[in-house]
């Protein structure tokens, strides 16, 4: 039989071994449960994560795809403002090439018909001349101061002709009407010009001859209208790389508001505008330098092609 000593120590033995038995398992339950936790927790995390990345590349996408819309819409509207400005030079070419040639019918009236006119009414004068020996002193008076008149017209309208069409421009070439053109104004004007023409510049194709003409006429009509300037110069060359047109004043120069105006292309009129619209159809540039002290207008233009045979 076994002491009950000894059995009662043996019982404790096994409680104490339940006790720690029991004891690890709670601490494996809770480990098991924090490291279920810490999972769970980490795939919530994770799930945020994947909505957050989502949500973001969708952002991302729809600010492409409005980036991409604009940018498509600028291209598009860049597009139609290129064909516009392209529609104006071709309308501004169109228009100018008409102003040149009702210019040149208009003067060729004016030579035909009206100054033949007057040619013949100067001739019916002088008949009544050559018998004004039975004329009245009133009616001599009369006579003369008629055909005196009849001649200013004759000239006047000679030189408005000239003026909107110069002949010598088809007939012996820009250098020629140049010449012309700045001697009469000198003279009408009592304003010194001095002209200095390159030896070789020869004969242009029509459309660079009458661009050149009307520029230096529109300069020299600026000076004398609002420059003050009691001098001008005209400078025409002819180089390898191509012509150069420079025409410059001593005045007072161009105000800045109309320089501005000029610049944003709301100046009224078409005088710098219709300057820079001649040279830009011929594929050149012009520079308009002004202060104080005077203004210098310069035209580059490239090489001409061949003058085709009359």
């Amino acid at each position: 039989m076994v002491p009950s000593s000894t059995l009662f120590i043996r019982m404790e033995d096994v409680t104490g071994f339940v006790r720690l038995k029991q004891e690890d398992e709670k601490r494996q339950l809770a480990s098991e449960l924090l490291q279920l936790r810490a999972d769970q927790s980490e795939a919530g995390l994770s799930v945020r994560d994947r909505k957050i990345l989502d949500l973001t590349d969708r952002l991302h996408a729809a600010d492409a795809a409005q980036f991409d819309l604009k940018n498509s819409q600028l291209v598009k509207q860049a597009e139609q403002l290129r064909e516009a400005n392209a529609s104006l030079r071709e309308l501004t070419a169109r228009l100018m090439q008409i102003q040149d040639e009702e210019r040149r019918r208009i003067a060729r009236e004016l030579h035909d018909s009206i100054g033949q006119m007057l040619v013949a009414q100067g001739m019916y004068l002088s008949s009544v001349a050559a018998e004004s020996h039975s004329l009245s002193a009133a009616a001599v008076r009369a006579l003369t101061d008629s055909t005196a008149l009849i001649e200013q017209m004759s000239r006047e309208l000679r030189t408005t002709s000239y003026l909107l069409h110069p002949p010598l421009l088809e007939e012996a070439g820009l250098a020629s009407a140049i010449r012309w053109y700045a001697d009469g104004f000198a003279e009408r004007s009592k304003i010194t010009v001095k002209l200095e023409l390159t030896a070789d510049l020869g004969r242009l194709t029509n459309e660079f001859e009458i661009a050149l003409f009307r520029i230096v006429q529109e300069c020299l009509t600026n000076i004398h209208r609002h420059s003050g300037s009691s001098f001008a110069s005209i400078r025409l060359a002819r180089s390898a790389t191509g012509i150069t047109l420079e025409v410059q004043d001593t005045g007072v120069g161009i105000p800045v508001e109309r320089r501005d105006k000029s610049r944003s292309g709301s100046l009224p009129g078409v005088g710098i505008r219709g300057m820079r619209e001649r040279i830009a159809q011929l594929g050149g540039v012009i520079q308009i330098n002004t202060g104080s002290c005077g203004t210098v207008i310069t035209a580059h233009l490239p090489s001409p092609p061949a003058r085709c045979p009359a």
